[in-house]
């Protein structure tokens, strides 16, 4: 990103404020016309300049055939411009590598553009394949260590023995899911070991107590209380995001981390982190849960209980718990989330992987400022008069959203004075047309640098003065919409949390339907914000079909 500042004093980001002291013939931004008027100087000085340019191009051309040479006409410059999948103009196309980037050359554009090149870079469909990065996940995936475990015996001495399997941090503050058979019937310590590579052994660090278990679901949750010198834990940890088996395709291929007694030496807990794979190959109910198993061809061995069963990009999808053989078949039970996230409902919220599968997926471009246009306010056009009835799209749009009728500033009805506006980034009523600015929902510079720079004039006043889908113009506080700016939700959201995922579900919808991109920050942010969804709660539920927000909604998003 270059430096420039794209707001001149002539292209505020804000929407414009109307006052009819502009509209009276004798004022202008509040001073007094003289008799010589403006419009009589700029005409005195364009005759004069007009005279002057003539007798120098005169002059010119007379010199100009007395030293006259062949004419050579100049080859066309031209421009290579990069793009995903879709060019802007097509005139000849040439595959330049083996992804679906291709290169078009076309004639320069007009110079009054200050344009030499346009490389904007675009990343791969968000639906590709995470590579897992397997460092991350030692960090999630600890050893469970549980002392003094009662062995079943029918003699009269009780026999102990040490319980070893492994477990996954669901939480920053260290609550670990594991299986209830790795701590069920111990009443020692409980220690949580880790590895710092693929290439060390497990050390323990914490002592963990345990919370819950269920012997029947056969889960288990503890959570660190120390390190293992009887400090404090004021670290927050790194943990998984946890996928539904609705998430889960049957085929898909599947990782499983964890810390198999059976690749030790038989006389120490010290054991490397182990990654088998496998694929889903089918899914078992119990109980009230469809698919309250995912069965796997993949190994598990003792030890691997209560360990990580991630997708392809990482996401964890099951808890290995047991296997059994069938002739010389291998078959794994890998416990779903489904029955994870009910069951630790009750004591810890977990955060679950969002579904995007529902959801329009945005291409992520980042732009060099210094290759696209400048952005020029003024022709984008805002606030025109469409329908010519003297009232701009800003009192259009002040009409549409009141909640009563509105009261105009004079019988001319041009300029609303007040109603009742419901402002959603804060959550607040407001009535006087005064402390509120019409925002573009998406800032015009934001779509601007986000591919309307390529877009034809009527194209962006079209955009700029939308009435017909309710959700590109808003009016909301005006103190808002200017700490708002031309910002994205990676540098800008609204005060009002519960308006965060309606939000996220309309920047995404707009920007997708005008075939606008976004930035990799920008699409992070927006994931963050689709978090905060209430599980009632639909992308579809975010579109508005009428310009007034529902009694529902503003029941779910006032203070």
């Amino acid at each position: 990103m270059n430096d420039y500042n794209p707001f001149s004093e002539n292209n505020s980001p804000f929407d414009d404020v109307d006052s009819p002291q502009y509209l009276d013939n004798k004022y202008f931004h509040g001073k007094k016309k003289s008799k010589f008027s403006d419009r009589e100087f700029y005409k005195l000085i364009f005759i004069s300049s007009t005279l002057f340019l003539s007798s120098i191009f005169l002059i010119s051309y007379f010199i100009s055939k007395l030293t006259e040479s062949p004419n050579v006409e100049a080859e066309k410059e031209i421009v290579t411009i990069y793009i995903e999948k879709d060019p802007i103009v097509t005139t000849t196309s040439t595959s330049t590598t083996s992804t679906t980037t291709t290169t078009t050359t076309v004639p320069l554009l007009p110079p009054t553009l200050p344009i030499e090149s346009l490389n904007i870079e675009v990343e791969e469909d968000q639906n590709k394949i995470v590579e897992i990065n397997h460092q991350e996940v030692l960090q999630k995936t600890v050893q469970v260590i549980a002392e003094e475990c009662i062995a079943d015996s029918y003699s009269a001495a009780v026999e102990t023995y040490v319980g070893m399997g492994s477990g996954v941090i669901i939480s920053e503050d260290g609550y670990i899911i594991t299986n209830s058979h790795v701590v069920e019937d111990c009443v020692g310590e409980i220690f949580i070991a880790t590895v710092e590579d693929v290439d060390s052994s497990t050390e323990i660090k914490y002592i963990a107590d345990i919370i819950s278990y269920d012997t029947y679901l056969d889960l288990a949750l503890l959570k660190i209380r120390e390190t293992i010198s009887g400090a404090r834990i004021y670290q927050k940890f790194e943990y998984f995001e946890l996928l539904n088996s609705s998430e889960v395709t049957l085929g898909e291929t599947l990782f499983i981390y964890g810390y198999p007694s059976v690749t030790g030496d038989g006389s120490t807990y010290s054991l490397n982190i182990n990654l088998t794979k496998g694929t889903v190959s089918g899914f078992e109910s119990q109980d009230k849960y469809k698919r309250a198993w995912i069965v796997t061809d993949a190994d598990i061995s003792y030890g691997n209980s209560g360990g990580a069963a991630l997708d392809q990009s990482g996401k964890l999808i099951g808890i290995p718990t047991f296997g059994s053989t069938e002739g010389a078949s291998w078959i794994g039970y890998l416990r779903t989330m489904d029955v994870v996230i009910d069951w630790v409902s009750k004591y810890v919220r977990v955060k679950e992987s969002i579904d995007i599968t529902a959801i329009p997926i945005l291409k992520i471009a980042e732009v060099d400022l210094s290759a696209i246009p400048k952005y020029q306010r003024e022709d984008w056009n805002t606030w025109n008069d469409i329908d010519s009835d003297c009232q701009n799209t800003r009192h259009e749009v002040l009409q549409l959203e009141s909640y009563v009728n509105v009261l105009f500033t004079n019988s001319s009805s041009c300029f609303v004075s007040s109603g009742k506006w419901f402002d959603p980034y804060n959550g607040t009523f407001y009535f006087f047309s005064g402390d509120l600015d019409v925002d573009h929902f998406i800032p015009l510079y934001n779509a601007h640098i986000s591919g309307a720079w390529s877009w034809s004039i009527e194209k962006k006043v079209r955009f700029a003065n939308n009435l017909d889908d309710p959700d590109l113009l808003l009016a909301v506080n005006s103190f808002t919409n200017r700490e708002k700016s031309a910002y994205g939700p990676e540098d800008w959201k609204p005060d009002n949390t519960k308006y965060w995922c309606e939000y996220a579900y309309d920047w995404i919808r707009i920007k997708y339907e005008w075939g606008l991109t976004a930035t990799q920050r920008e699409w992070s942010a927006l994931l963050e914000m689709i978090e905060t969804c209430p599980k009632d709660f639909t992308f579809e539920d975010a579109i508005n079909n009428s310009h007034i927000f529902s009694d529902e909604k503003i029941e779910r998003y006032k203070h």
